[in-house]
This record gives C-alpha cells, sequence and structure tokens, in this order.
C-alpha cells in the first residue's frame, strides 16, 4: 500500500534532516513511521508558501495529476492546500480516499448557506484526525461531519531524537525555566509571575512576530526583570531550541486562551524530555498537565497561579523530578510519533479497504 503525502510545511527538507538524525519527525505527523506498518510514502514537492492559496491548491492537483506512481490514499496535515481534491472527491470525481488531521473545531457559520457548503465539502474528506475529544465532539456538534468520520489521534514527539540529544549532551546540569513559544502567547502574565520570583530564573526565546503580534516591538516596550533573559529568534527550528530547552529543569507554556491546541508542540516536547510543565489551562488539549501529575495547569491570565507554580517547582526539586517522570511516562506510552503513526497506518488501510467512488452518507 501507498499513500500521497500532503504537508504545508517543507516536508522534503524536514524528511531529509530526519534521515541523517538532525530533526525530529512528529512534525511529519507519522508518515516516516508508515513503512513499519506496510505502507510506502510518496511525498508533495513542497509548495513555497508566498504563494496564493488557490495557486498551492492548484499546484498540489498538478503534482498528483502528474504523479507516475500508483498510490491508494492520500493523506495530509491539514486540508489547506488539497480543496480541489476534497472537492472533486465530494462530488464523486476523485476514487482514492482522503485522510486529513484537523487543527481546529468544525464550527456552525450564521449563514444557512455556509454550513451547506461546508457539510459537502467535508464530505469530500473521509477521515479526520483530531487532537482531542473536545475539538473532535465539537466538531461533530456543528452537524457537518459525522461521528464515525472523525477520531482523536494522539499525537507526540520523536522519542529517538530526544533520547539523542539527551544521551549526546549527559553531562548537562538542569536549572532554571524555559520558554519557546511564540503563537499566541501571554507575554504579560509569563513575565509578572517572573517578577514576583525574582531569585528564579526564566530563558525566553520568542519570534519577532507571530499571529498578527509583534513580540519584538511589545518586549521593547516592557522592563524587563532582571532574572529573565530575552533571545528574538530570527533562525533557529526545532533541533536548535531543543537544544537550548534540554539544560532547563521546568518548560513554560503561558498562553492565551484560543480554541485550539496552541502550545501542544512545547507541551509534546517537554514530555519527551521528561520535564514538568506549567500550562495555561487549555481545555481544547488532549490531556490536562496537572490532572496527569506532570505539572501545573494555570487559569488564563493568572499571575498569582504562575507564582505559586514557579514556587512550587523551585522549592521542591524532588516533586519536581517526579512529575518529570510522570511526563516521559506519558510520552512513552501514549504521545509518542511511533503510537500516532501505528494508528494513522490502521485508519488509511480501513479507509483503502471499505472506500466507495462516492459514497454519499448523510452527514
Amino acid at each position: 500500500m501507498r499513500i500521497y503525502f500532503h504537508h504545508n510545511q517543507n516536508l522534503n527538507y524536514i524528511w531529509r534532516q530526519w534521515e541523517q538524525g538532525k530533526f525530529p519527525s512528529h512534525l511529519l505527523y507519522g508518515a516516516t513511521h508508515l513503512s513499519r506498518f506496510g505502507i510506502d510514502v510518496i511525498l508533495h514537492q513542497f509548495t513555497n508558501q508566498e504563494r496564493s492559496r488557490l495557486s498551492r491548491a492548484l499546484d498540489t492537483i498538478k503534482q498528483i495529476a502528474r504523479c507516475k506512481e500508483h498510490f491508494d490514499a492520500i493523506y495530509a496535515t491539514r486540508y489547506n492546500g488539497i480543496e480541489f481534491m476534497i472537492l472533486l472527491r465530494a462530488l464523486g470525481l476523485y476514487r482514492k480516499p482522503i485522510i486529513v488531521w484537523q487543527h481546529q473545531p468544525i464550527e456552525r457559520s450564521r449563514s444557512w448557506w455556509r454550513n451547506l457548503a461546508s457539510r459537502f465539502f467535508f464530505r469530500g474528506i473521509d477521515h479526520l484526525f483530531f487532537f482531542s475529544e473536545r475539538l473532535m465532539n465539537l466538531s461533530v456538534a456543528s452537524g457537518k461531519i459525522r461521528a464515525g468520520q472523525a477520531s482523536v489521534c494522539p499525537w507526540g514527539a520523536d522519542l529517538d531524537f530526544y533520547d539523542r540529544l539527551m544521551s549526546e549532551n549527559n553531562t548537562v546540569r538542569h536549572a532554571g525555566f524555559i520558554s519557546t513559544g511564540k503563537e499566541n502567547r501571554d507575554m504579560p502574565t509569563l513575565l509578572s509571575a517572573f517578577r514576583n520570583c525574582p531569585d528564579t530564573r526564566l530563558t525566553l526565546i520568542t519570534a519577532a512576530r507571530c499571529c498578527d503580534t509583534d513580540y519584538e516591538e511589545m518586549l521593547s516596550r516592557e522592563e524587563l526583570p532582571g532574572n529573565v533573559t530575552l533571545t528574538i529568534n530570527r533562525d533557529m527550528w526545532i533541533p536548535e531550541l531543543a537544544l537550548r530547552i534540554w539544560p532547563h529543569q521546568c518548560v513554560c507554556i503561558c498562553c492565551k486562551e484560543t480554541n485550539y491546541t496552541v502550545g501542544l508542540t512545547t507541551l509534546i516536547e517537554a514530555l519527551a524530555f521528561g520535564f514538568p510543565v506549567i500550562i495555561s489551562r487549555n481545555p481544547n488539549q488532549p490531556f490536562d498537565a496537572q490532572e496527569k501529575g506532570c505539572g501545573f495547569s494555570v487559569p488564563y491570565g493568572d499571575v498569582e497561579g504562575w507564582k505559586k507554580a514557579i514556587r512550587f517547582i523551585t522549592d521542591n526539586p524532588e516533586e519536581a523530578r517526579q512529575m518529570g517522570q510522570r511526563a516521559r511516562s506519558l510520552a512513552e506510552t501514549t504521545y509518542n510519533i511511533t503510537n500516532c503513526a501505528a494508528i494513522v497506518a490502521e485508519t488509511i488501510k480501513a479507509a483503502v479497504t471499505h472506500y466507495a467512488p462516492f459514497r454519499g452518507q448523510k452527514a
């Protein structure tokens, strides 16, 4: 069996780097591990993201039409870029199953015709993977997809990559807190908490700009506490950031309220390292860190809650170490890319085995 794999990030570069042991594979959503389960992969040739969405979607159609290798299904990390293939599938003009990751909840629109159009569009997707039960349930409740069309898949880190990194840097002494996220981060709450914990240290690494927020400009106006070291990240990606995270003892994921799993990449990386986390309490995440015993989940904007969590990690090193052990155990049992790939493979095989040229099921 063979699938055509589509990604909006530079999957060709990531795949080559992964093969050389220089990049973790979880950004490829299990595709690197599908061969273990009898599924070969054809890689979509990366389309420059500076091109318009329409242009990228047209490029995808051309690449698929020109593909000389037989494949049985399309597997995509999101539907952006394969919209035309999905519409053709919904119309019954494309015969192969399409399996897609859905990153945000599918919600009802105020307009009846938008709801109708969305329901038709999602009929062209044979299966949707969600990151959490909440995101899946909200989406099914919208009436635009069927319950049998969706499932939760535990996306997780490439543990081989992190184990290798830790083994190669095993003399590191761990100390202090680190925040590396950039997407919808709540900098004022994070900085206020550390300003009130002057005997702790925070390494803050963030992008110059992300999600319509100019962090560089915002932080230039802030009087940073003396215990916070700021780095504006202009060229580091996951491998470089991982090396920066490893010498610390706790990962901070302080976010604004959103309707999706903001901070999830940082969270699964902390699990892989076996670090406790302090994270904004987001019901859309696949699990609650505090309930799992691997850290603290703090309400949005709760400076006092952050202060207490920071103090606890600092003053109770043995309990913090045990939190980290539970974090790593969670990664080993559930949130790892091998487990994710096994579930993806099983779903792809089921879709290929049972697909019809046009199902026509009612939503």
